[in-house]
């Protein structure tokens, strides 16, 4: 923020690309990947505007090649018992296909939700059922 405010002291004229390039987004404290920068863009130009936010994963294949999808971080105001909730639900009712498990493995090191995907699910296309309908 200090970075921003030099720029526009400097330059009372300053673009909102010379903005961005000093405070190019929102730091949200839980972490998570913010997914394009047109909502930034459209709130630095009006005063409104949206930020898509995901949860950080990884996709991790054990040595009996199982696939597992690994979450490190939730979106900022993400419940993490209503999201591990939610996924159960979906995989009762038959909405989430490929789930065999789910697992809160958080601890003092920090944040991990596991989802252990069937052998025949393949962990992308599940992943991304996952982002549409969580």
């Amino acid at each position: 923020v200090i970075a921003a405010i030099h720029v526009l002291m400097a330059n009372a004229d300053a673009t909102v690309a010379d903005l961005m390039e000093a405070l190019p987004g929102p730091d949200f404290p839980t972490g998570a990947i913010v997914m394009g920068k047109s909502g930034i863009r459209r709130a630095y130009e009006t005063g409104r505007g949206s930020v898509t936010v995901r949860s950080k994963v990884d996709i991790e294949t054990s040595s009996s090649g199982h696939e597992r999808i690994s979450v490190s971080e939730l979106p900022y105001m993400v419940n993490k018992a209503k999201l591990i909730e939610r996924i159960r639900e979906l995989v009762l009712e038959k909405k989430l296909e490929g789930i065999t498990a789910i697992r809160d493995e958080s601890d003092q090191n920090g944040l991990r939700i596991a989802i252990d995907v069937g052998r025949d699910a393949n962990a992308n296309v599940v992943l991304n059922n996952l982002y549409k309908q969580t």
